[in-house]
């Protein structure tokens, strides 16, 4: 791999690194937000609220995907990626600054949502760039492992806000959490922001993107309006395709430990090494996923995880809820892990494969941004409210399972835009546009 190439990877996974490390982050720290920002009598109550505000960032997240995603398809894939991270850096600068409901009293919760609708807004243009910017530098049999990496940077930066989360909780006690160790990672998480714009200024425009201005082939109507007029059916296949790699996202990496801690019991410490533990364990299957991808194609990897969680699911949440045994409950998650990783590794690259150029960004802008908000971030807040209600440990399994089922039935039915099984060839995934495959060797 030439050092350009390498070096858009790599400014392509920070982005999403900080972006995800943000967002887990206040994921992970619900509890404590919840107290701070919509005190209540009854715990979970105040967990739910603050899982609440987790997901209006992501009802606004489809203005993001179709703000970035016009300018990523019309003005350029690197301007797009610029202009999200720096919308996602002002408001965790402020949030780390804001003022609580004892101080501010209902406004200080105002001000805390509209922080996580301005993030929002810049995830819902982040991710599907990210996708689009990074696969276009590379050759077709690649797509399916340097797709991964995107997914991989997810991960990692949901693991530091876990670690980032486990360290809080093991440095300081409850009272300076509450009274200010909170917003120290908020902070702190700016610096990852300026590496990140300052890597992105340096790489060069997308290929692909340049080549198809050159040719005159950018669509002449919004990219939103093309996608929706000519790739409908497809938009929405994959809308359920991503929908299993959604709720398993939320519910289980990031809802989980909630639930460990306040239904099952479990030590907060145990409960954060496990996960963040298993983060890595969800990376490296990801990586291994993608690369596999590649070979035999993308459907097979993606219908063995799908079933996998449909046959798996139940009876390893089943021996994480009734055991009181630390190791098994780690091996139980481990298993699940692998299987997220199973999912994660080709979808990226389906996504790319099921697109033309003109309309890459924004189709899959709006895939990922259709699916995120209806099915992954409201369900960490559903998930705790249905198992508030029905008394039943069991419903991060059965909302898992029916998720399956949905996705297995789409990746049946959806139709590439280019092949899914790589040739030995040099011939890319993208129809308009070609690379030396000297410069990855």
């Amino acid at each position: 791999m030439s050092s350009s190439l390498a070096r858009t990877l790599i400014t392509s996974m920070i982005g999403n690194l900080f972006e995800w490390y943000d967002f887990a982050l206040f994921g992970y720290l619900a509890p404590y937000i919840g107290k701070l920002f919509f005190p209540s009598s009854d715990p979970m109550s105040e967990t739910i609220l603050a899982l609440g505000v987790f997901a209006t960032g992501f009802i606004v997240r489809p203005l993001g995907g179709l703000l970035f995603g016009y300018i990523g398809d019309r003005c350029g894939r690197k301007k797009a990626m610029l202009a999200t991270i720096l919308l996602m850096a002002l408001p965790m600068a402020l949030i780390g600054m804001l003022p609580t409901y004892a101080t501010l009293g209902i406004t200080a919760s105002v001000l805390l949502i509209i922080m996580r609708m301005l993030q929002g807004i810049s995830m819902g243009g982040n991710y599907g760039g990210s996708i689009t910017f990074t696969t276009e530098h590379f050759v077709r049999q690649h797509q399916g492992l340097v797709g991964s990496f995107t997914a991989i940077s997810c991960l990692t930066g949901i693991m530091l806000g876990s670690a980032t989360a486990a360290l809080l909780s093991f440095v300081f006690k409850e009272e300076e959490l509450l009274r200010w160790g909170w917003r120290v990672p908020f902070l702190l998480g700016i610096t990852i922001c300026g590496v990140g714009f300052y890597m992105r200024r340096q790489v060069t425009e997308s290929p692909v993107y340049l080549k198809e201005v050159a040719s005159g082939q950018i669509s002449q109507r919004p990219p939103a309006a093309e996608v929706f007029l000519n790739h409908g059916k497809t938009l929405w296949t994959l809308v359920f395709v991503v929908m299993l790699h959604d709720l398993s996202f939320y519910v289980l990496l990031l809802y989980m430990i909630t639930h460990l801690i306040q239904i099952i019991g479990m030590d907060e410490q145990a409960a954060f090494t496990i996960n963040t533990t298993n983060l890595f364990t969800a990376s490296v299957a990801t990586c291994f996923a993608g690369w596999l991808s590649d070979k035999v194609g993308r459907k097979p990897v993606l219908i063995g995880a799908a079933l996998m969680f449909l046959v798996g699911t139940f009876p390893l949440m089943h021996l994480m809820f009734s055991s009181q045994n630390v190791g098994l409950v780690f091996f139980a998650q481990f298993i699940l892990a692998i299987t997220v990783g199973c999912y994660f590794g080709p979808l990226p690259a389906l996504m790319v494969e099921s697109f033309p150029t003109k309309v890459r960004y924004s189709a899959i802008a709006i895939t990922t941004n259709i699916s995120g908000p209806l099915f992954g971030g409201t369900a960490p807040m559903l998930v705790a409210y249905l198992v508030t209600k029905t008394g039943s440990k069991m419903i991060p399994a059965y909302y898992l399972m029916l998720g399956s089922v949905f996705s297995l039935l789409a990746l049946r039915s959806l139709k590439l835009y280019t092949s899914p099984t790589p040739t030995s060839s040099s011939t890319p995934v993208f129809d308009s546009y070609s690379i030396d495959n000297k410069s990855l060797s």
